[in-house]
């Protein structure tokens, strides 16, 4: 006897036998077709933010960062896992970061051409690898804290994008936004000169920002902006200093008797 129970059951089977594959072979042209894009987004994104997945420490480790992290700060070993906390100073190190390591030359991870001057010294973390060279604080000994300060704010105003919101001279800290090109995101950076000599560079997503609403807020990454943001800084304040410190050696070498 045929009941209402196998009919619904028997049409239910071949509605499954009719619409599955094609619903199937849908998803499978929409991943085609997604996934390819995304890729190419992150790509454009990465070479916008002057970032690649080539470098140390890998391309494994800065694909995972870029898509889980929303922002970024310089620490003395360069570890990828300090976060940049805007309410307050970044971060104690991690525990990953705060082990015991095997101590490195400077020079392995910026080279030759800084002359161990701007880069602290750092440790390499054994067996896990976290160090971002652009992540590692520079150093500028010497100079007063006063003239750094200076020059930090002459470096932000000389890049395109940055725009500084407070500077404060009691504590010599920096607060700036800086804007993206294309479209609009804006992203907190602070830059606080220590009496060391030290510079500290701190980066966060907008969208990490408590009062954010855009949907995009719940994309846990930044596709290596802060990293690039910190980047950026350091490299432009770099000719700045050498100038610095050229004036310096110059006005050494005069009191020189001849």
């Amino acid at each position: 006897m045929i009941t209402p129970t196998v009919i619904v059951a028997a049409l239910v089977a071949i509605a499954v036998l009719i619409f599955v594959p094609h619903i199937f072979r849908l998803l499978v042209r929409l991943a085609t077709f997604f996934i390819p894009v995304a890729i190419a987004v992150m790509g454009i994104a990465m070479i916008m933010n002057d970032e690649t997945i080539f470098e140390r420490p890998g391309a494994a480790q800065r694909v995972v960062r870029f898509v889980t992290m929303n922002s970024a700060a310089a620490s003395q070993s360069g570890s990828g896992s300090v976060i940049c906390q805007m309410g307050n100073q970044p971060q104690p190190g991690t525990p990953a970061e705060t082990a015991p390591r095997k101590r490195v030359a400077k020079e392995e991870v910026f080279g030759k051409a800084h002359g161990g001057r701007t880069a602290l010294p750092i440790a390499t973390p054994a067996p896990f690898d976290d160090v971002f060279p652009e992540l590692i604080r520079r150093s500028y000994p010497g100079i007063p804290r006063q003239k750094l300060f200076q020059l930090s704010q002459d470096t932000i105003n000389s890049l395109g994008g940055w725009k500084i919101v407070k500077a404060d001279p009691r504590n010599f800290t920096i607060d700036c936004i800086y804007t993206t090109q294309i479209f609009k995101f804006e992203d907190d950076v602070r830059i606080t000169v220590q009496p060391s000599g030290v510079i500290d560079v701190c980066s966060r997503s907008g969208l990490a920002r408590p009062d954010a609403t855009s949907m995009l807020r719940y994309f846990p990454g930044d596709l290596g902006a802060n990293i690039g943001h910190i980047k950026e800084f350091y490299e432009a304040l770099e000719p700045k200093m050498d100038e610095v410190y050229k004036e310096e050696q110059d006005r050494e070498n005069a009191k020189k008797p001849r």
